[in-house]
């Protein structure tokens, strides 16, 4: 009887984490279904370079900068995000790692104040019109040809000049904000699939307490 009330709550479990991972890919079926593959651009939208449809800039810090339990996020080429007592940036921006061993770059969101690593780039859009969202998802695309035409042999990394080789199409702005919406609503789904994980994650560490000592 125990086991089956344990296998009954790993099922609630196991269909919020499935849940969740289907909610990462309908972000990306939808980007498909509005605008195409970006990278052979099958709906033919108007294109531009990377230094026309953004603006770079890079952080000026040491990775050693970080403060743990800072007020700021700090953005470095780390996957988790560190913290900081200090801001340089007080905008919205996407992070792109600039420098990594293996070349697994990332692309991050954010709005607010925050810092940044020296190798960090951070990409503010030229058109304020355009939206971050969509930019965001072009870049993720791009992440397996930035990881191939990197430089470096022990640490790879990329330079302004290789980032602007790529270019990117640019739907209606219009369009960009039908999907910027859409990405918040798959969002709030997230938010709240992730909060019930965490209470059943709750749940079934109580019913597991309970069991070894016989309270069940």
């Amino acid at each position: 009887r125990i086991a089956e009330v344990l296998d009954r709550a790993e099922a609630l479990r196991a269909k919020r984490r499935a849940a969740l991972s289907q909610l990462d890919t309908l972000t990306q079926a939808i980007f498909l279904d509005m605008f195409g593959d970006p990278t052979s651009n099958s709906r033919g939208w108007p294109q531009q370079d990377l230094k026309t449809f953004f603006h770079f800039r890079t952080g000026k810090l040491d990775s050693n900068a970080a403060v743990p339990g800072g007020e700021f996020p700090f953005f470095t080429c780390s996957q988790e995000d560190l913290q900081i007592d200090t801001y340089a940036f007080d905008c919205e921006a996407l992070l792109l790692a600039g420098n990594n061993a293996s070349a697994d770059y990332s692309v991050k969101h954010y709005k607010g104040k925050f810092n940044a690593y020296q190798r960090t780039y951070v990409i503010t859009l030229q058109d304020e019109r355009n939206s971050y969202d969509y930019a965001r998802f072009v870049l993720e695309h791009r992440l397996a040809e930035l990881k191939r035409i990197s430089k470096g042999t022990n640490t790879k990394y990329l330079t302004l000049e290789l980032l602007n080789r790529i270019r990117v199409p640019v739907p209606p702005a219009q369009l960009q904000e039908q999907y910027a919406q859409k990405v918040a609503l798959v969002n709030q789904l997230g938010a709240s699939n992730h909060a019930s994980l965490v209470e059943f994650d709750t749940f079934f560490a109580s019913l597991q307490h309970r069991a070894f000592r016989g309270e069940l």
